[in-house]
């Protein structure tokens, strides 16, 4: 999808370098995007038209947050409109007040309003990704992937109370190995876990009680290096980003669950074999790591280093149902690229 952006915008991402996550905000309205190693958030003033050819996308300004506790910002996700939620890799998941735009200021320097470590137990270590569902009119519940922990936490926040901790658990723990992504479905009832070093999304059935020994009832398999996962609005497909690959890996739920094992309906390129190239340093690199959905389930937005924003209609990326055939051939090439990686060094950058 061709899109715009006004100079401030342009230039805010060409300056932002690698980045993890990119999140809309509940109206739509802003985007956030995370700069990993620059150790700011780039939150984006997006509108989003209907033509008759699909849609449009424009970012209209920006504004930029750096705080001191900000340490290799890797996941977000929106509260409400003006509180965004930040999972440090380095450091805790924290929530900042978003700056309205200023015609004389981009970037704005600020402290963190919440801090969340996991309570007493500091739960929470390493976090990468988070995700959040609202129980009730006042109360959030936040979920946070801790990527070395191997742990999902799940988290009770406040709204009166500026979104305070009121309790922190252990929620989930068997089977995961390095959950680099998190997302709560729409309507609430499932949860999906990327896991980096099994290459699968595990899926949990929010129907009955969860604890850190449940199995999951639902497996998402063949992809690399999964990253970031979203459910769509109607609830029919998943879409995971291929960290090792340039495609969004496409799910389709073909009935009434997501319970039992799948694999992908279709891989969606994101991005060309020169702009995948750019980010592959190493077998686990290059292809999309960040990818949301606008609140309207029109538009996808993926980011990556080398492809900092792209767009792309919803209706073309889940629109095609087609298994690729060299699907089972991908894995095991893409293993013996990694173990040359590790014992010769990245001596060629090959497709995936």
């Amino acid at each position: 999808m061709k899109w715009t952006a006004c100079d401030k915008a342009t230039s805010v991402l060409a300056k932002l370098g690698r980045t993890e996550d990119v999140m809309f905000s509940p109206s739509g309205r802003r985007l956030a995007v995370a700069g990993f190693r620059a150790n700011r958030i780039a939150i984006f003033e997006i509108a989003i038209d209907t033509v008759s050819n699909g849609n449009r996308v424009h970012l209209a300004d920006v504004v930029e947050i750096e705080a001191p506790t900000l340490d290799e910002p890797h996941g977000l996700c929106f509260l409400d409109e003006h509180t965004l939620v930040v999972a440090n890799r380095k450091g805790s998941v924290e929530t900042f007040e978003v700056p309205a735009p200023s015609t004389t200021m981009t970037r704005h320097h600020v402290s963190a309003r919440q801090k969340f470590v996991g309570g007493l137990d500091h739960l929470i270590y390493t976090p990468g990704s988070v995700a959040t569902y609202p129980l009730d009119t006042h109360t959030v519940e936040l979920l946070v992937c801790n990527n070395y922990a191997n742990t999902v936490t799940r988290h009770t926040l406040d709204r009166k109370g500026d979104f305070e901790a009121t309790s922190d658990a252990l929620l989930l723990a068997h089977r995961l190995d390095i959950p680099d992504g998190i997302s709560i479905s729409p309507d609430g009832a499932w949860i999906a876990v990327s896991n980096h070093n099994s290459h699968s999304v595990l899926l949990y059935d929010r129907s009955r009680t969860l604890h850190p020994g449940a199995e999951p009832d639902g497996i998402l398999r063949n992809v690399l290096c999964p990253h970031g996962v979203r459910f769509t609005r109607d609830l029919e497909h998943i879409l995971v980003a291929d960290a090792g690959a340039p495609y969004v890996n496409v799910y389709a739920k073909n009935g009434s669950s997501w319970k039992g094992k799948r694999d992908p309906c279709s891989l969606f390129r994101v991005m060309d074999d020169t702009v995948f190239g750019q980010g592959r340093h190493n077998p686990q690199e290059g292809g999309p790591k960040g990818i949301d959905i606008d609140p309207r389930g029109q538009v996808m937005a993926v980011t990556c280093e080398s492809q900092p924003l792209a767009f792309f209609d919803l209706s073309n990326v889940v629109g095609i149902h087609r298994a690729p055939a060299h699907r089972h051939l991908r894995h095991l090439q893409w293993r013996i690229e990694e173990l040359v990686f590790y014992k010769f060094g990245y001596i060629a950058r090959k497709k995936a």
